[in-house]
């Protein structure tokens, strides 16, 4: 078991893949129906551990490309720049990590100095929270500790803090219906423990900010937890109470867009987000389409887990390598080859053979 080069490309390549199959079935409402969002939440962590475990296993098979693809990998390993060389793959491999260590920093610097300026608003303790809040306890089977604050610096309700926990309220006036909604909601996100998960995703993201899909899973994966969160709401509801939920979305959604502004990052919940408008149109689709609890198909989910187990196995049953790998130092510790002198470079064949070019 080895990483290699080329086991990191073909990870990249197979993550992708997995990324861009899941986001168009979860697009396709007849697989939420059938296999259930959180099987549905549950597969887009294969595309991640795919791309976590880049290895080639002792039956990974190596498949020797064209001569394009060798050329390029040459290319790619050595170049001249004025009078010296330089592996151009090393440089690279460094500017990943630098840029990786520094999007890590500044989420975790835009983290805490959101959390230290959340614990600044005033805590929410009236009659009409308190005993609105405890309706939503005791409809749920968990009972945490969370503060409920209110400010007029946010428009959009949200749930913040890892640890520390926090619903966030705009300063204004609710209903009870609205308010428990509200707060029904964001604790949800809790129970669902979804901010974790929104900040695994991110550092996820920070360490392979290079490959365009996990943009595109990072996005998709906040929208599959808003989904979550609102048929967990939901789920017992009847159409005249789902109405209601939906109604108190739009309410929000208007008075943030009337505030023009929305003090929110990845790393907290908010009950909607104005800034894509088709996604909030798709939670509501699902929600008004929705029956409440029903069970799942065993035999359409197990098929479809089982076609994601092969096509992670067979991702692991080969890699597209070159014919030879370049060696831009001396030689190998005790090997016979002998040290390629001037302007020149050794290549080894897979079948444990070199060749020595000279210029």
């Amino acid at each position: 078991m080895q990483v290699t080069l080329f086991s990191l490309l073909m990870s990249v390549v197979w993550s992708s893949v997995l990324a861009a199959f899941n986001y168009l079935c979860r697009k396709k409402h007849f697989f939420i129906r059938q296999l259930g969002i959180t099987n549905l939440l549950f597969l887009y962590l294969f595309s991640i551990v795919r791309m976590l475990v880049p290895y080639e296993f002792s039956f990974t098979r190596q498949i020797p490309s064209s001569e394009i693809f060798s050329g390029l990998y040459k290319d790619a390993d050595l170049n001249e720049i004025g009078t010296s060389q330089i592996s151009v793959l090393p440089a690279l491999a460094v500017v990943w990590a630098l840029v990786s260590v520094a999007l890590m920093i500044r989420f975790v610097w835009q983290y805490a100095r959101a959390m230290a300026e959340f614990s600044t608003y005033s805590v929410r303790d009236d009659e009409q929270c308190q005993r609105v809040f405890n309706r939503v306890l005791n409809a749920s089977a968990k009972q945490m500790k969370i503060t409920i604050r209110r400010s007029a610096r946010i428009s959009i309700p949200m749930g913040a803090g890892i640890f520390r926990k926090s619903i966030l309220l705009p300063d204004a006036e609710y209903s009870d219906s609205q308010l428990y909604f509200i707060l029904r909601h964001e604790y949800t996100h809790f129970q669902n423990r979804d901010l974790l998960m929104k900040a695994f995703i991110h550092i996820y993201w920070c360490i392979f900010w290079w490959n365009p899909a996990i943009y595109l899973l990072k996005r998709d994966f906040a929208q599959v937890l808003e989904i979550k969160c609102d048929l967990d709401v939901t789920e017992h509801m009847g159409n005249a109470k789902k109405a209601e939920y939906l109604t108190t979305i739009v309410t929000m959604l208007k008075h943030a867009e009337a505030k023009r502004q929305a003090k929110a990052f990845y790393g907290t919940t908010a009950l909607v987000s104005k800034n894509y408008e088709s996604e909030i149109l798709e939670r509501f689709k699902i929600v008004s389409a929705s029956r409440g609890h029903k069970r799942r198909n065993l035999i359409f989910t197990g098929s479809w887990f089982l076609v994601f187990g092969m096509l992670i196995f067979a991702s692991y049953s080969f890699v597209i390598r070159p014919d030879y790998e370049i060696s831009a130092g001396g030689s190998e510790k005790g090997s016979q080859v002998p040290e390629p002198a001037g302007n020149s470079y050794r290549i080894k064949c897979v079948d444990g053979t070199y060749y020595v070019y000279f210029q």
